[in-house]
């Protein structure tokens, strides 16, 4: 079943001592930059006030960090992956995987959500460390909570691209090497085309921003949510083929 697929991938990630560094680095790295940031809203604040700008920890110290903790996803979850199907293909585990009863959907989801079950701490703890200044700066629990539920559903689309792009190559380097490719790709893509562009769309960060601002918008889930299920149905296409089904 899908869910004992996922806790046997929970289990094999978290087992390794790569899991534990990528937390601790994480949170060592949300936690200096977000203090960095802090400092410096600390020194601009009686001039903002002054000149009743409405710009406040929100603005300067939780979106800049927010959007620093993206990038750190970007990177963290191809390397928790571990080359999902790739290094299956290469230690001879996948035929075993293909000629068992569970669908390929099951094989495909039970990988996925294993996935993102290992990589929600990352964004657990991090979310966690930034709320710990709202006990001495006023922040906006409704934006932050809105900004960390796009950045739930962003992990979730990002461990579903990282199984499919996996399922391309049978060696774990280009399996990592992909992902990173098409991720960081994404990560740029709106600092060097106009964003009147018809393929801006494609661009990770407009897409993250605007919620890290305060504006929830429903093209945003729905970019999220349909190419998320477009790489799923990927890569159930290529173990289906695997399997000699299509």
């Amino acid at each position: 079943m899908i869910w004992q697929l996922a806790w046997h991938e929970w289990r094999r990630i978290r087992a390794g001592i790569l899991f534990w560094l990528i937390l601790a680095i994480t949170q060592l790295l949300i936690a200096w930059l977000l203090f960095a940031q802090l400092e410096g809203f600390a020194q601009i604040a009686p001039q903002l006030s002054a000149n009743g700008a409405a710009l406040g920890a929100m603005d300067l110290v939780i979106a800049p960090t927010l959007g620093s903790l993206v990038l750190l996803l970007i990177f963290c979850v191809p390397l928790l992956a571990q080359g999902g199907f790739a290094t299956e293909q290469r230690q001879g585990r996948l035929a075993m995987w293909l000629s068992s009863p569970r669908s390929s959907w099951e094989l495909v989801l039970g990988r996925v959500i294993g996935l993102f079950l290992c990589a929600l701490p990352l964004l657990v703890s991090s979310g966690l460390t930034i709320a710990a200044i709202g006990f001495g700066v006023a922040l906006d629990w409704l934006r932050l909570l809105s900004a960390l539920g796009i950045l739930t559903i962003f992990l979730l689309w990002l461990s579903t691209t990282v199984v499919a792009l996996s399922t391309l190559t049978d060696h774990p380097i280009a399996a990592l090497t992909l992902a990173y490719g098409l991720l960081l790709f994404l990560w740029l893509l709106d600092s060097f085309i106009d964003p009147t562009a018809g393929w801006y769309w494609a661009a990770l960060l407009p897409h993250l921003e605007s919620n890290f601002r305060g504006l929830l918008r429903s093209a945003d889930i729905a970019f999220f949510a349909a190419t998320g299920i477009a790489m799923a149905w990927f890569a159930v296409f290529r173990i289906a083929r695997r399997r000699g089904e299509v």
